[in-house]
């Protein structure tokens, strides 16, 4: 799974800035919205899933 960055506590001011230019969605991501891709993932629902890179970012474009 590629959550790209993520807010967990580790972003100063400076970097926020920086990152929140590259998000389509106008905001970093939050440990919340990785956690549901996993909590997907565990669950019955993703029993055909195999083998996939599952891009959860916002869109980040990573310039």
């Amino acid at each position: 799974m590629n959550p790209g960055p993520t807010d967990s506590g580790w972003i100063n001011e400076d970097t926020k800035r920086h990152l929140l230019a590259q998000f389509p969605a106008d905001r970093i991501g939050k440990p919340e919205d990785v956690a549901k891709v996993i909590a997907f993932l565990t669950s019955d629902d993703s029993y055909w899933l195999t083998g996939q890179m599952i891009r959860c970012e916002g869109g980040f474009l990573g310039k």
